[in-house]
């Protein structure tokens, strides 16, 4: 083992109390704290104190004060003592299993006779450490009795400024020092204690945790410390008795080791802070879980939140407890998610740290890696009422919580997806989990469109998931719910599937026809299959998307007429005549020249088909109802219309009609359209 580097000083008599060597230089501050608690501890020594230790901390500079004082008798002057100081860093507590064993380096000077020290104090001490169990005292049958009132006293009835009457310096000084050993690293850098108190002392203003002093001085002590330091101390005496005896019964055996059994192994283990109020908290939970190693969680839970109610308090043991890293020398049992599903519900959920025991990240890693114990614990959490310790867990089982996951947790038990869809609306984008859902797909929606976390991304992607996973009847729904990000999410399910979108699909889109022109034009080079489609949902409403233009759909049917699509031809061609016949940009009068005859010949044919004349019914005139059967005048009173409404040049009608004799009754239903007659006059006198 490694050898720990420990400082010293040593003050004594040379024309008074002073530093007399020292392997360390000191701030003034503390090298004059030093002096004053290396003096003699009282007005004048008393039999059986002629020597004594004393223990203090230097928190300013992270170090321990551990010394020892002799009378010095052999000077000349009355009262002088000598003082061996050793300056250990708090550091090197953890490394040092019995306290008793730097006794040994303890030395009074050799020359007793001399004032001068021969530069034994002045280089630093090599301690070599020790795993022995070598008797240190402890094993004397009346340790036992100090160690069980010291204990009571200290931790169980919480005494501060501690007085004990002893015999002598030495009578306490083997159960003090175990005590001592025994406290954790971080409690032992603040204890503090003197074996030989000859009057009321403190350090730096603070009264000792616990002094020995001659039962004649008792008295005396206490009413001085309440005069000087306005400390009240209090006195050791047998009234001082704990009820609950386990835990101290174990502390006692453990403390008579000099260095420790399991008890301590523990404690060391779990044990955080430097408040002596905290070792009964500490010793209780772990001699609780040594004699039942089978205690329920449900029961461990409040048992150390009752002793440790406050987040910041036994941190480390809540840690070892409940974290996901648990020491095996515990033996307890419990798996992750019950550690997670108990601590979610627990009413003392108060007493700890969601992120201290890595909730959050934990509920994760059991969602990936532990589906099954997932879906048991988000079971248990959607049931009843969750704590703030819940709410972290469920968030991050729905962090990790992907459509696979989800689909295995909900397998057998659908209805969870719409309380996985409220809590995580991205699970919304899966196709396979509105298929999944079966009958609660409208349950599902429902969820959805109460959140107020989604963004117009998340819109888009539901609803492309809606159509892909077979949930037709919600489209309309969340049309109506969401707009225009929906709109584009069922385009994009167009593209991504490549099939046609569902009669019922394109009804619901009808309403929608301004968001489908803006998606085409958006990227002309959408398939041809895609603009077809959306064809077949906005013509029937030419006049709702005139004002887009009819480029898109000018390049669309020179594609079909190159793949001889005769169907659908005839269909994109009686759209650019509607557009054309109400103006449509750029040039609607070439649009019009481009299918007038087309069309005007399919219906005289008879082979017009009524999906393709619902395009123009609403733009074209009505006749008395006698004849409004007559497709062919109505169109051709819809073309003098167009030339006269928007003012066309009479002669661009040879563009639109190459035949003489159609030409001729486009000419006659001039006749019958209002300034349809004087707009060709002049072709009326040449015919």
């Amino acid at each position: 083992m490694k050898d720990i580097l420990i400082h010293q000083s040593f003050h004594g008599y040379s024309e008074g109390h002073r530093l007399l060597e020292s392997s360390i230089k000191l701030p003034d501050e503390i090298a004059r704290l030093m002096l004053r608690m290396s003096d003699l501890s009282g007005g004048s020594i008393f039999p059986g104190f002629e020597e004594y230790l004393t223990g203090y901390p230097i928190t300013s500079l992270n170090v321990y004060v551990f010394a020892k004082t002799w009378y010095a008798a052999e000077m000349p002057r009355p009262g002088c003592v000598w003082t061996h100081s050793l300056i250990l860093q708090f550091k090197d507590f953890e490394a040092i299993p019995s306290l008793a064993q730097l006794t040994k380096l303890f030395a009074r000077p050799k020359d007793l006779k001399s004032q001068k020290i021969s530069g034994a104090y002045a280089n630093s001490l090599r301690f070599a450490l020790e795993i022995t169990d070598i008797p240190t005292g402890l094993e004397d049958p009346s340790v036992s009795t100090q160690l069980n009132a010291l204990v009571n006293a200290l931790y169980a009835c919480k005494k501060r400024n501690l007085l004990v009457a002893a015999p002598s310096s030495t009578s306490f000084e083997n159960s003090i020092l175990g005590i001592w050993s025994q406290q954790w690293p971080s409690l032992r850098s603040n204890f503090s204690f003197c074996t030989g108190a000859l009057s009321a002392r403190g350090f730096a203003g603070k009264p000792f945790n616990i002094q020995f002093a001659p039962p004649q001085l008792i008295r005396e002590i206490t009413t001085s410390a309440l005069a000087k330091q306005s400390q009240e101390m209090s006195v050791l005496s047998r009234d001082i008795v704990a009820t609950d005896k386990t835990w101290i019964d174990s502390t006692v055996i453990d403390a008579k080791l000099p260095n420790g059994g399991q008890f301590r192994t523990l404690l060391w283990s779990m044990a955080d802070g430097n408040r002596l109020d905290d070792f009964e908290g500490f010793a209780s939970l772990v001699a609780q879980s040594q004699a039942d190693r089978s205690i329920p969680l449900v029961n461990l839970i409040p048992l150390v939140a009752k002793q440790f109610p406050e987040k910041s308090c036994g941190v480390t043991l809540k840690r070892n407890f409940f974290g996901e890293t648990r020491p095996s020398i515990l033996e307890f049992r419990f798996s992750e998610w019950e550690i997670l599903s108990e601590l979610s519900v627990s009413e003392n959920s108060g007493a700890f740290d969601s992120e201290n025991l890595n909730l959050r990240s934990r509920a994760k890693n059991l969602c990936i890696d532990s589906p099954d114990d997932a879906k048991q614990l988000i079971s248990k959490l959607f049931r009843g009422p969750i704590n703030s310790l819940g709410e972290d867990v469920l968030a991050g089982l729905l962090e990790a919580m992907n459509p696979e996951i989800a689909k295995r947790i909900t397998r057998e038990q659908p209805h969870f997806l719409p309380t996985l869809f409220r809590a995580k609306p991205e699970l919304g984008t899966s196709a396979d989990l509105w298929r999944a859902a079966g009958d609660h797909v409208r349950e599902l929606f429902e969820s959805l469109s109460s959140s107020g976390n989604l963004n117009d991304e998340h819109i888009t992607a539901i609803s492309e998931a809606i159509v892909s996973g077979g949930a037709e009847t919600l489209v309309k729904r969340a049309l109506d719910k969401w707009g225009k990000p929906a709109a584009l999410g069922i385009l994009n399910h167009l593209l991504q599937s490549g099939n046609e979108l569902s009669e019922r699909v394109m009804g619901d889109l009808t309403f929608h026809n301004e968001i489908i022109m803006e998606w085409l034009i958006a990227s002309p080079d959408r398939p041809l299959f895609a603009k077809i489609n959306c064809a077949h949902i906005v013509a029937p409403y030419s006049y709702q998307i005139q004002k887009f233009g009819t480029d898109i759909w000018l390049r669309t049917y020179q594609e079909l007429r190159e793949q001889s699509k005769r169907k659908e031809l005839n269909y994109l061609a009686t759209l650019l005549l509607a557009l054309g016949l109400q103006n449509a940009p750029p040039v609607a009068v070439k649009v019009t020249a481009l299918c007038f005859e087309h069309i005007h010949q399919l219906s005289w044919d008879d082979k017009m088909p009524d999906a393709n004349w619902i395009i123009l019914d609403p733009i074209v005139p009505h006749l008395a109802w006698i004849h409004d059967w007559d497709k062919c005048e109505r169109l051709r009173r819809a073309l003098i219309e167009a030339f006269v409404k928007f003012d066309w040049h009479p002669e661009l009608l040879h563009d639109c009609i190459k035949s003489d004799d159609l030409l001729c009754r486009v000419l006659q239903s001039a006749k019958r359209v209002d300034g349809g007659y004087e707009h060709f006059k002049k072709y009326h006198k040449s015919k």
